[in-house]
């Protein structure tokens, strides 16, 4: 992505995938251009018909990514673990065996789905910025134009800002970001030059309040990251409230503040 860069803010939704009422705010708003693209949280449920979809989508253009997912259960047995487990700075041998095991499987599922590999990965909670797992990403299958989110706004101004929006726990994830984007550069993996979207999700008012702000003032190809969705939908992360997510699709719908 670094190498041919967009002139625009990249404006990418997370967790496709998640519900399937989550995947329909998704392709609509990517279909209706208020989108660029999604990343793909692997699992059986996905409706075949929205499978096909987001594959013509991505046959006009729109960005598709494997949003590379270790603790979101989906009830078909695939392994999840606790986020405590996996932000340590070193995992042991069969953990780490096993960590890998489910990128890659999940990584071949994606081939199988849309038959090609991801435009870009990235992790669902960042996991794959998380110490010990960065250098896994470095193992999964890429093709020339494949590139990594990393989620790491370029300016201090625009830290900042990002911190203030979406809490302390942004300054962690930043500080693994930057130690991952530095693996990732040495492997010669391409990453997203600039990033915002930190927002306190588990906090609706707050979503309203900085995410008109965040996008406004976004620099030229940033990538903007999104949670959309529906309130309504059986699925959800822990941690994010249904009602932000509906917060973020009446936005994305409404907003006019588009490049």
């Amino acid at each position: 992505m670094t190498s041919a860069a967009r002139k625009k803010t990249l404006r990418i939704a997370d967790d496709f995938g998640l519900g399937r009422g989550h995947d329909r705010i998704i392709l609509e708003l990517i279909e209706g251009g208020r989108l660029d693209g999604t990343s793909v949280m692997i699992n059986d449920a996905i409706r075949h018909d929205d499978i096909v979809r987001l594959r013509a989508l991505q046959d006009a253009g729109a960005k598709v990514g494997l949003h590379l997912n270790l603790t979101q259960a989906f009830g078909e047995g695939a392994p999840v673990w606790s986020l405590a487990s996996l932000m340590r700075p070193t995992l042991g041998p069969q953990l780490l065996h096993d960590i890998e095991a489910s990128l890659i499987r999940q990584s071949n599922k994606f081939v199988s789905l849309f038959g090609k590999l991801p435009d870009f990965y990235d992790g669902h909670q960042h996991c794959h910025c998380f110490p010990a797992i960065a250098p896994l990403v470095l193992r999964l299958p890429r093709a020339p134009r494949t590139w990594v989110r990393v989620p790491l706004p370029a300016t201090w101004a625009a830290r900042w800002r990002n911190l203030r929006a979406g809490g302390a726990k942004g300054l962690i994830i930043m500080a693994m970001a930057a130690r991952a984007r530095a693996i990732f550069v040495r492997a010669d993996l391409q990453t997203n030059k600039d990033f915002s979207g930190f927002l306190r999700l588990g906090d609706p008012g707050d979503v309203r309040m900085w995410l008109p702000r965040l996008l406004s003032e976004a620099e030229p190809d940033c990538l903007m990251m999104f949670h959309p969705g529906d309130a309504t939908d059986p699925m959800q992360c822990a941690g994010h409230a249904p009602e932000s997510r509906a917060a973020e699709t009446e936005f994305l719908t409404g907003s006019t503040i588009y490049d």
